[in-house]
């Protein structure tokens, strides 16, 4: 299982930036350990791992820990794919951030979370999902997704005044300076969501590419492409992916995720005997591929892990991961440090 998955033409576009700012590309695939030939093919889907490890990476030789903010600045419309093309020949901007939205799963999934466009009122906010806790895999992905969008506003109507506001979880970074290039509108810190706000109306605003009939061409195709993604979508899946939103600091029950499914606690337990599982083997798949993740990927001590998964006691964790990896912990961070 995996806590999700991105293109690799993101993944490239990623690299891409890197190199314009004089790393080597290939040497940051060295770093991840990733084979630049599962790059070539622009569908495939690589772990979400490799994608903070990459961004990572590039920080590290590239000595810009902004790195988010400059490819957000620079993507294209294209970064969506299929998706993105149907949301530029769109009538309308509100037209345009929906299909974003409503296809995400087609260029990238996580299990924590999707993006949502929340009209309130006389404002519309455009929210990414929590992917605490934050660190340097992990800071600059919010960067890159809300200058994307941003810049995405700015791409389809050829108007800058439409984002109000730039809304990010953590802390103001050490390179915070660099927000107001890559935003044309006041940015907070230490906010409940990662999200920008758009101005009163801004949803009516008419798309500087609009074609109708191309746009309902790329909309069946995008519903058929979608289609094949749910048909891939197994309850196991659905249960990992309301499990990657709810275990944080606690271990949700069957009784909850079921609710969050809108299903019947029998029947959700009857569906996964069916393809062969449990709800218990899904935890303990969700908590082991997580804990590994955060072993590789950031400088979290055991404690917190432990929290964050859902333990009751490091001691339990620490028997859990054992289980898992066949070593303790700290034999395998070591490990990890021994590598590097």
């Amino acid at each position: 299982m995996k806590i999700g998955d991105t293109t690799a033409s993101y993944l490239q576009y990623l690299l891409d930036t890197a190199k314009s700012l004089g790393a080597d590309p290939e040497l940051v695939l060295q770093d991840v350990g990733l084979d630049k030939k599962l790059l070539e093919d622009e569908d495939a889907r690589i772990d979400l791992t490799y994608l903070m490890r990459i961004g990572y990476y590039s920080i590290q030789r590239t000595k810009q820990p902004a790195i988010g903010l400059i490819a957000g600045s620079r993507s294209s419309i294209t970064r969506f794919g299929m998706a993105g093309l149907a949301a530029m020949t769109a009538p309308t901007l509100g037209d345009a951030l929906r299909i974003i939205t409503t296809y995400e799963d087609l260029f990238g999934r996580c299990y924590r979370g999707n993006s949502t466009l929340e009209p309130d009122g006389h404002e519309t906010w455009m929210k990414f999902y929590s992917i605490a806790p934050y660190n340097d895999y992990t800071y600059f992905v919010v960067d890159a997704i809300l200058s994307g969008w941003t810049n995405t506003v700015y791409w389809l109507t050829g108007r800058k005044d439409l984002v109000q506001g730039a809304y990010i979880e953590f802390s103001a970074p050490a390179y915070y300076e660099a927000y107001e290039k890559a935003f044309t509108c006041p940015v907070q810190f230490n906010q409940e969501d990662n999200a920008i706000k758009l101005v009163k109306g801004a949803l009516d605003t008419p798309l500087l590419h609009r074609n109708d009939s191309l746009h309902k061409t790329l909309l069946e195709q995008c519903d058929l492409a979608l289609g094949r993604v749910a048909l891939a979508n197994s309850y196991r899946n659905k249960v990992l992916k309301v499990l990657g939103t709810m275990l944080h600091g606690k271990t949700p029950s069957i009784e909850e995720v079921a609710q969050e499914l809108g299903m019947p606690t029998w029947t959700l337990r009857r569906k996964l005997k069916d393809e062969d599982t449990s709800y218990q083997n899904l935890v303990d798949e969700m908590r082991r591929d997580v804990a590994l993740s955060y072993m590789r990927n950031t400088d979290l001590s055991f404690g917190e892990i432990s929290y964050l998964l859902g333990f009751s006691t490091p001691g339990a964790f620490q028997r859990a991961f054992k289980r898992w990896a066949g070593t303790t912990p700290g034999e395998y961070r070591k490990s990890l440090n021994n590598k590097g």
